[in-house]
């Protein structure tokens, strides 16, 4: 089962639901020892959620979701000549600063060099350090909700209510 939660930051209105989380098993309740403040970070495009992720800061949230493939529409793919021009310069003097002209980023197959254009530098996430386009990604941290039983079993299908044995003297 799969309720919604409503969470709002100012006026902005997001919502989720336990398929969106990626890594419940990380989860830390309020009140628990929580050493690392891992606490959940809501991933949103333009408030359409596209993943909550239990870490301890932003960074940690995108590269965890960059693994579990949640952010694969941001990936960029510099094989695909329609991306690789957005992306890409073949003229060093159209790169992006503090690149080294002898580093070029990715080569063709013949060879031919490309650097990160001006003002494209992505960001590089997951343990791959693959490039994202994530300017369009934003984020919102979370409090840790408190556990609570009772909450699990409202929140339950109505047969987790129902005793499976019971003893009366």
């Amino acid at each position: 089962m799969s309720n919604t939660v409503k969470v709002t930051y100012r006026n902005c209105e997001l919502q989720f639901s336990d398929t969106d989380i990626v890594n419940p098993d990380d989860f830390i309740p309020d009140g628990e020892c929580n050493p690392h403040n891992v606490r959940p970070w809501l991933l949103h495009d333009h408030g359409f959620t596209v993943a909550i992720v239990f870490a301890d800061c932003p960074q940690d949230a995108l590269d965890v979701a960059v693994d579990e493939n949640k952010l694969d529409r941001f990936s960029i793919d510099l094989t695909d000549e329609g991306q690789r021009v957005h992306y890409l310069t073949d003229n060093f003097a159209n790169a992006d600063s503090g690149l080294d002209e002898d580093c070029p980023e990715w080569a063709d197959d013949n060879g031919k060099p490309y650097w990160w254009a001006k003002g494209m530098t992505p960001a590089f996430l997951g343990n791959a350090g693959e490039p994202f386009d994530i300017e369009a990604l934003g984020y919102v941290e979370l409090r840790n909700p408190p556990h609570s039983i009772s909450a699990l079993f409202n929140a339950a299908p109505p047969e987790y209510r129902e005793a499976l044995s019971a003893h009366f003297a």
